[in-house]
């Protein structure tokens, strides 16, 4: 049976206002647990000995759960299972999944988890201790800044048409921070929804359907062009900084492509080599001679290119050889939570290598902790990238982040 409990006992530190949910079954460790969630000041803490007790606490805890501290080994549902039906509930929780099993299967279930949509705020061998959950809450977003999935705002292409129409698209930008030489090497432009209703969509929520209905050139039109307003506005004010800006692959059939965008970029007077190109590597498997003649002729007109998400796809080593990037990002997969996995870690190393030994800027995105920072700083990451650096930002808000943080690049 759920128990919803204020456990009693010392406090370690301040209270933290979140509501959450222990699922195990054994009583033993079902106790353990909740003194750890005590010691780290946690007042609101429910149990549940099952999965489908789980589920229906879920479905009707008010106010609703923030993160539940997830089993993986049950004899009537396990851990994974539980995550295939909590999307099924009105809200949906984060997770932190817990075992005793090995690491392969804390990896299995988070990537399982992720990939059907879920924030996964990572995954802990027990026994646990009261650093390591404490760490792990921390990366907890306020419920006001996230969406339950069932939820979650669904764009029809005239929403999507409309929105570039009435300029409701725009950027964010997000800071990229060597950390060793205390510069700013740049940021990224993130776009940006401002919907009426539904406040800021993030760009998963439509960027795929752009790709989809033939409105990702619209799109990525729009960005660069208040990415390049943008940069010549902070030229202007002496912030001479490096933009990094999207570019879908579906992009990579226009001829045109690389004129268009020197003409675009000489229009505001920004150089060039002020924009940095990001390009998914997941979407460079299916490369023509024309996308690799536009890739060369951006490199030749001065943009720098950037193979985005690296690891993530199916060809690294043959676009590294013949697309002239000059940076390599490293995705987030590779990064957050590496310091604790063997595995993680050793794909986190190996890029690092490969992308020294090609002579390429390397960049570390979805740093999410200090943890995370000091392995980056231990394998030879220079440029990072991360909410433990800074979460992306206003345009207004980034020239005295800057100034703050030291000199740009």
């Amino acid at each position: 049976m759920g128990i919803s409990s204020g456990v009693s006992g010392m406090d370690r530190g301040d209270d933290i206002q979140l509501n959450i949910l222990v699922v195990d079954d054994k009583p033993f460790m079902r106790n353990i647990t909740g003194r750890v969630l005590q010691n780290c000041g946690c007042r609101q803490v429910s149990f549940a000995e099952s999965g489908p007790e789980a589920l229906t606490l879920i479905g009707s805890a008010a106010p609703p759960i923030d993160v539940v501290f997830c089993d993986l080994v049950m004899p009537d549902m396990d851990g994974v299972e539980v995550v295939r039906h909590v999307l099924t509930l009105p809200h949906v929780p984060a997770f932190v999944f817990v075992s005793g099993a090995d690491e392969a299967l804390l990896n299995g279930a988070m990537a399982t988890a992720r990939a059907r949509g879920l924030i996964v705020l990572g995954a802990i061998e027990k026994p646990l201790n009261v650093e390591v959950v404490r760490e792990h809450l921390e990366k907890f977003k306020p419920p006001r800044l996230r969406q339950s999935l069932a939820a979650v705002f669904v764009p029809t292409p005239e929403e999507l048409e409309g929105a570039l129409e009435q300029d409701r698209i725009l950027l964010y930008y997000q800071p990229k921070y060597n950390r060793r030489m205390r510069l700013v090497e740049g940021v990224e432009a993130l776009a940006r929804w401002h919907h009426p209703e539904h406040g800021m969509i993030l760009p998963g929520h439509f960027v795929p359907l752009a790709e989809e209905i033939g409105m990702i050139e619209a799109l990525t039109d729009r960005a660069l062009s208040l990415a390049l307003r943008q940069s010549a506005e902070w030229n202007k004010a002496g912030l001479h900084t490096k933009i990094s800006v999207n570019i879908s692959a579906q992009l990579l059939k226009d001829l045109d492509l690389p004129d268009r965008m020197l003409r675009d970029t000489l229009h505001f007077g920004v150089a060039p080599q002020q924009i940095v190109l990001e390009i998914t590597e997941s979407g460079l498997c299916k490369d023509t001679g024309n996308a690799l003649e536009i890739l060369s002729r951006l490199h030749m007109k001065g943009f720098t290119l950037s193979i985005d998400d690296f690891g993530t796809g199916y060809s690294s080593m043959d676009q590294l050889r013949r697309i002239p990037f000059s940076e390599l990002k490293i995705d987030r997969a590779f990064v957050e939570g590496a310091a604790r996995n063997k595995k993680t870690k050793a794909i986190l190393q190996s890029s690092v290598a490969l992308g020294r030994s090609l002579s390429l800027t390397l960049v570390a995105e979805g740093a999410e902790s200090e943890e995370d920072l000091a392995l980056l700083e231990e394998v030879g990451v220079d440029i990072v990238q991360g909410f433990v650096i800074a979460r992306p930002m206003p345009a207004k808000q980034v020239a005295h982040w800057i100034s703050s943080h030291g000199p740009q690049h």
